[in-house]
């Protein structure tokens, strides 16, 4: 742990130097795009397995998402879809509150290319952290949030609640580690601008132009340095 700059933390306000000893949390989230591209890598064990095949696929697949990052960056816009259309849960954007290693493994599911804000940024535009619920707490959110607009505090609890079922007879269902954050609009940019941008390393040129003083993150080094 880098003690000198944990204690330094403290000087700024004492929650940032509580929270800078914590090493698994972050100040920030990120949204990845894009999970259809990533399907051809996600599904690799049905495939050939051979590191060559895929490395080739996930060459493809951010090719495959920098179509979507480049059409991001003409709209200037995140835009919200519902994670789930037959529960009822409003459109939002999604994002993942990992640290650096869990970000990489989140990215291999929903795509190398991310978005980073700054909690307190999200949080005032109406963002806010999920929670995971067992299925009796998820039935007495829904009773009295489900089919209410996204505007309403009620709405906003049922479409932030996700069901925790990590051991059962019939499905198991746990999402908890994506620690996931949801604002319920599409997000302009322009107004919002993302704190950096994560991209593969062979993208960093590219995306940069798309981005005009955005810092650009090349995932690629983070993974390679290690966690």
């Amino acid at each position: 742990m880098a003690l000198i700059h944990s204690i330094a933390a403290f000087d700024k306000h004492g929650l940032q130097g509580i929270q800078s000893l914590q090493r698994d949390w972050s100040p920030y989230v990120v949204h990845f795009t894009s999970f259809a591209a990533m399907s051809r890598v996600r599904n690799w064990r049905l495939t050939d397995r051979k590191p060559t095949t895929i490395a080739t696929k996930l060459r493809e697949a951010d090719d495959e998402s920098l179509d979507i990052v480049t059409k991001i960056a003409s709209s200037s816009a995140l835009l919200s879809s519902s994670p789930s259309d037959k529960n009822g849960i409003a459109k939002c954007v999604c994002f993942s509150e990992c640290n650096l290693p869990g970000l990489v493994g989140h990215s291999e599911r929903y795509g190398r290319f991310g978005f980073v804000f700054e909690k307190t940024q999200l949080f005032k535009l109406g963002g806010r952290p999920c929670c995971y619920v067992a299925p009796e707490e998820y039935k007495a959110i829904a009773k009295i949030g489900r089919g209410q607009a996204a505007s309403t505090a009620e709405g906003r609890l049922f479409s932030l609640a996700n069901l925790y079922r990590p051991s059962s007879e019939r499905q198991v269902q746990d999402f908890s580690h994506e620690r996931e954050w949801r604002i319920f609009s599409d997000l302009d940019l322009a107004s919002n601008p993302p704190r950096y941008v994560m991209s593969p390393e062979r993208f960093l040129s590219k995306v940069g132009s798309l981005f005009d003083n955005t810092l650009v993150i090349p995932l690629d080094t983070l993974f390679t340095w290690g966690a």
